[in-house]
């Protein structure tokens, strides 16, 4: 089962394609579990994470932001800010 899959309700012109958030969702999972997140908590951070990226930001803004991520603080700070709601979301759920 694939946590994309759950979100399919969230139908928008911007839906992200399927197989970009299968790609950003492995990507995600690997950095969270590096970062010590059980399993569990790390498949919902993602989820949660690419959820809000997805209804605050067309795809093209979404790939324009991280990739100027790298070199621009306001565009990094952007990205985190949803980490961190997200993360809160994780702590405050259980």
């Amino acid at each position: 089962v694939t946590v994309a899959e759950s979100s399919t309700n969230a139908q928008s012109p911007d839906r992200y394609p399927a197989e970009f958030v299968s790609d950003y969702q492995q990507e995600c999972l690997q950095t969270s579990l590096g970062e010590g997140l059980a399993e569990v908590e790390a498949q919902n951070l993602c989820s949660c994470t690419i959820e809000e990226f997805s209804r605050q930001y067309s795809l093209q803004e979404f790939k324009q932001l991280t990739a100027a991520s790298a070199t621009d603080k306001a565009a990094e700070t952007a990205l985190v800010e949803v980490g961190q709601f997200c993360f809160e979301q994780l702590l405050y759920a259980e």
